[in-house]
């Protein structure tokens, strides 16, 4: 395959530290609410989403935030085990979300931190920090990222494809907030750990394929 010429080859080089500060940042984060701290922009960001809510965004919202439920999430996988670009990924995409999901839940017990009282607009159980949606949304789009960027599609498909997947997952995020059922801590607790995470698993896909000299 010839080689892309959409060139990230620095991000190889600094991605060890990145992985070292998003790790700082999340431990910073999760320090103060294993003390059941809040934090001031929590509630800020809330006090904003509130003057901006309308029935217009909530169900647009509502709509963002099922992208990563469990019927959508099987929708995707099934459509990347039948995609011919996609189909011989289809086991590492299942294997990805299936470890960020034990995961996430395995932090919820341990953090234990209540969702936010009295302002939700859907019903949701569960431990809030860090946030699930974000997490796999993260995991799940951040690896089709990498997939992309390591595919044969010309740079201009690659670029749009990038944008796409990253407005994706801020827009699941910011759902998550904007429907009150996680604070803001959670969710930017979520995308730093779930990069993190995916820092260290296409880390290991990439010795993996160096080994075999194998593509993705």
């Amino acid at each position: 395959m010839a080689k892309s010429k959409f060139n990230l080859s620095f991000l190889k080089e600094k991605k060890w530290i990145f992985f070292l500060l998003l790790m700082l940042f999340f431990c910073l984060f999760a320090k103060t609410i294993l003390k059941k701290g809040t934090f001031a922009f929590d509630q800020t960001i809330f006090d904003f989403l509130e003057k901006i809510r309308s029935n217009q965004a909530t169900a647009i919202f509502k709509i963002i935030t099922n992208l990563v439920s469990l019927p959508a999430l099987i929708v995707f996988c099934l459509l990347i085990y039948f995609n011919s670009f996609t189909r011989k990924h289809g086991n590492l995409v299942v294997i990805n979300l299936g470890i960020v999901t034990i995961f996430n839940y395995l932090l919820k017990l341990f953090f234990a931190r209540e969702r936010p009282f009295g302002i939700a607009l859907i019903k949701e159980t569960g431990y809030s920090f860090p946030s699930g949606h974000s997490m796999i949304s993260m995991a799940y789009f951040g690896f089709l990222i990498y997939l992309i960027y390591h595919g044969s599609l010309s740079t201009t498909k690659k670029t749009i494809l990038m944008i796409l997947c990253s407005i994706i997952i801020f827009a699941i995020g910011l759902s998550r907030i904007y429907l009150g059922v996680h604070y803001p801590s959670d969710v930017m607790g979520g995308f730093f750990l779930s990069i993190a995470y995916l820092i260290v698993f296409t880390h290991l896909i990439d010795i993996y394929r160096k080994n075999r000299s194998v593509e993705v």
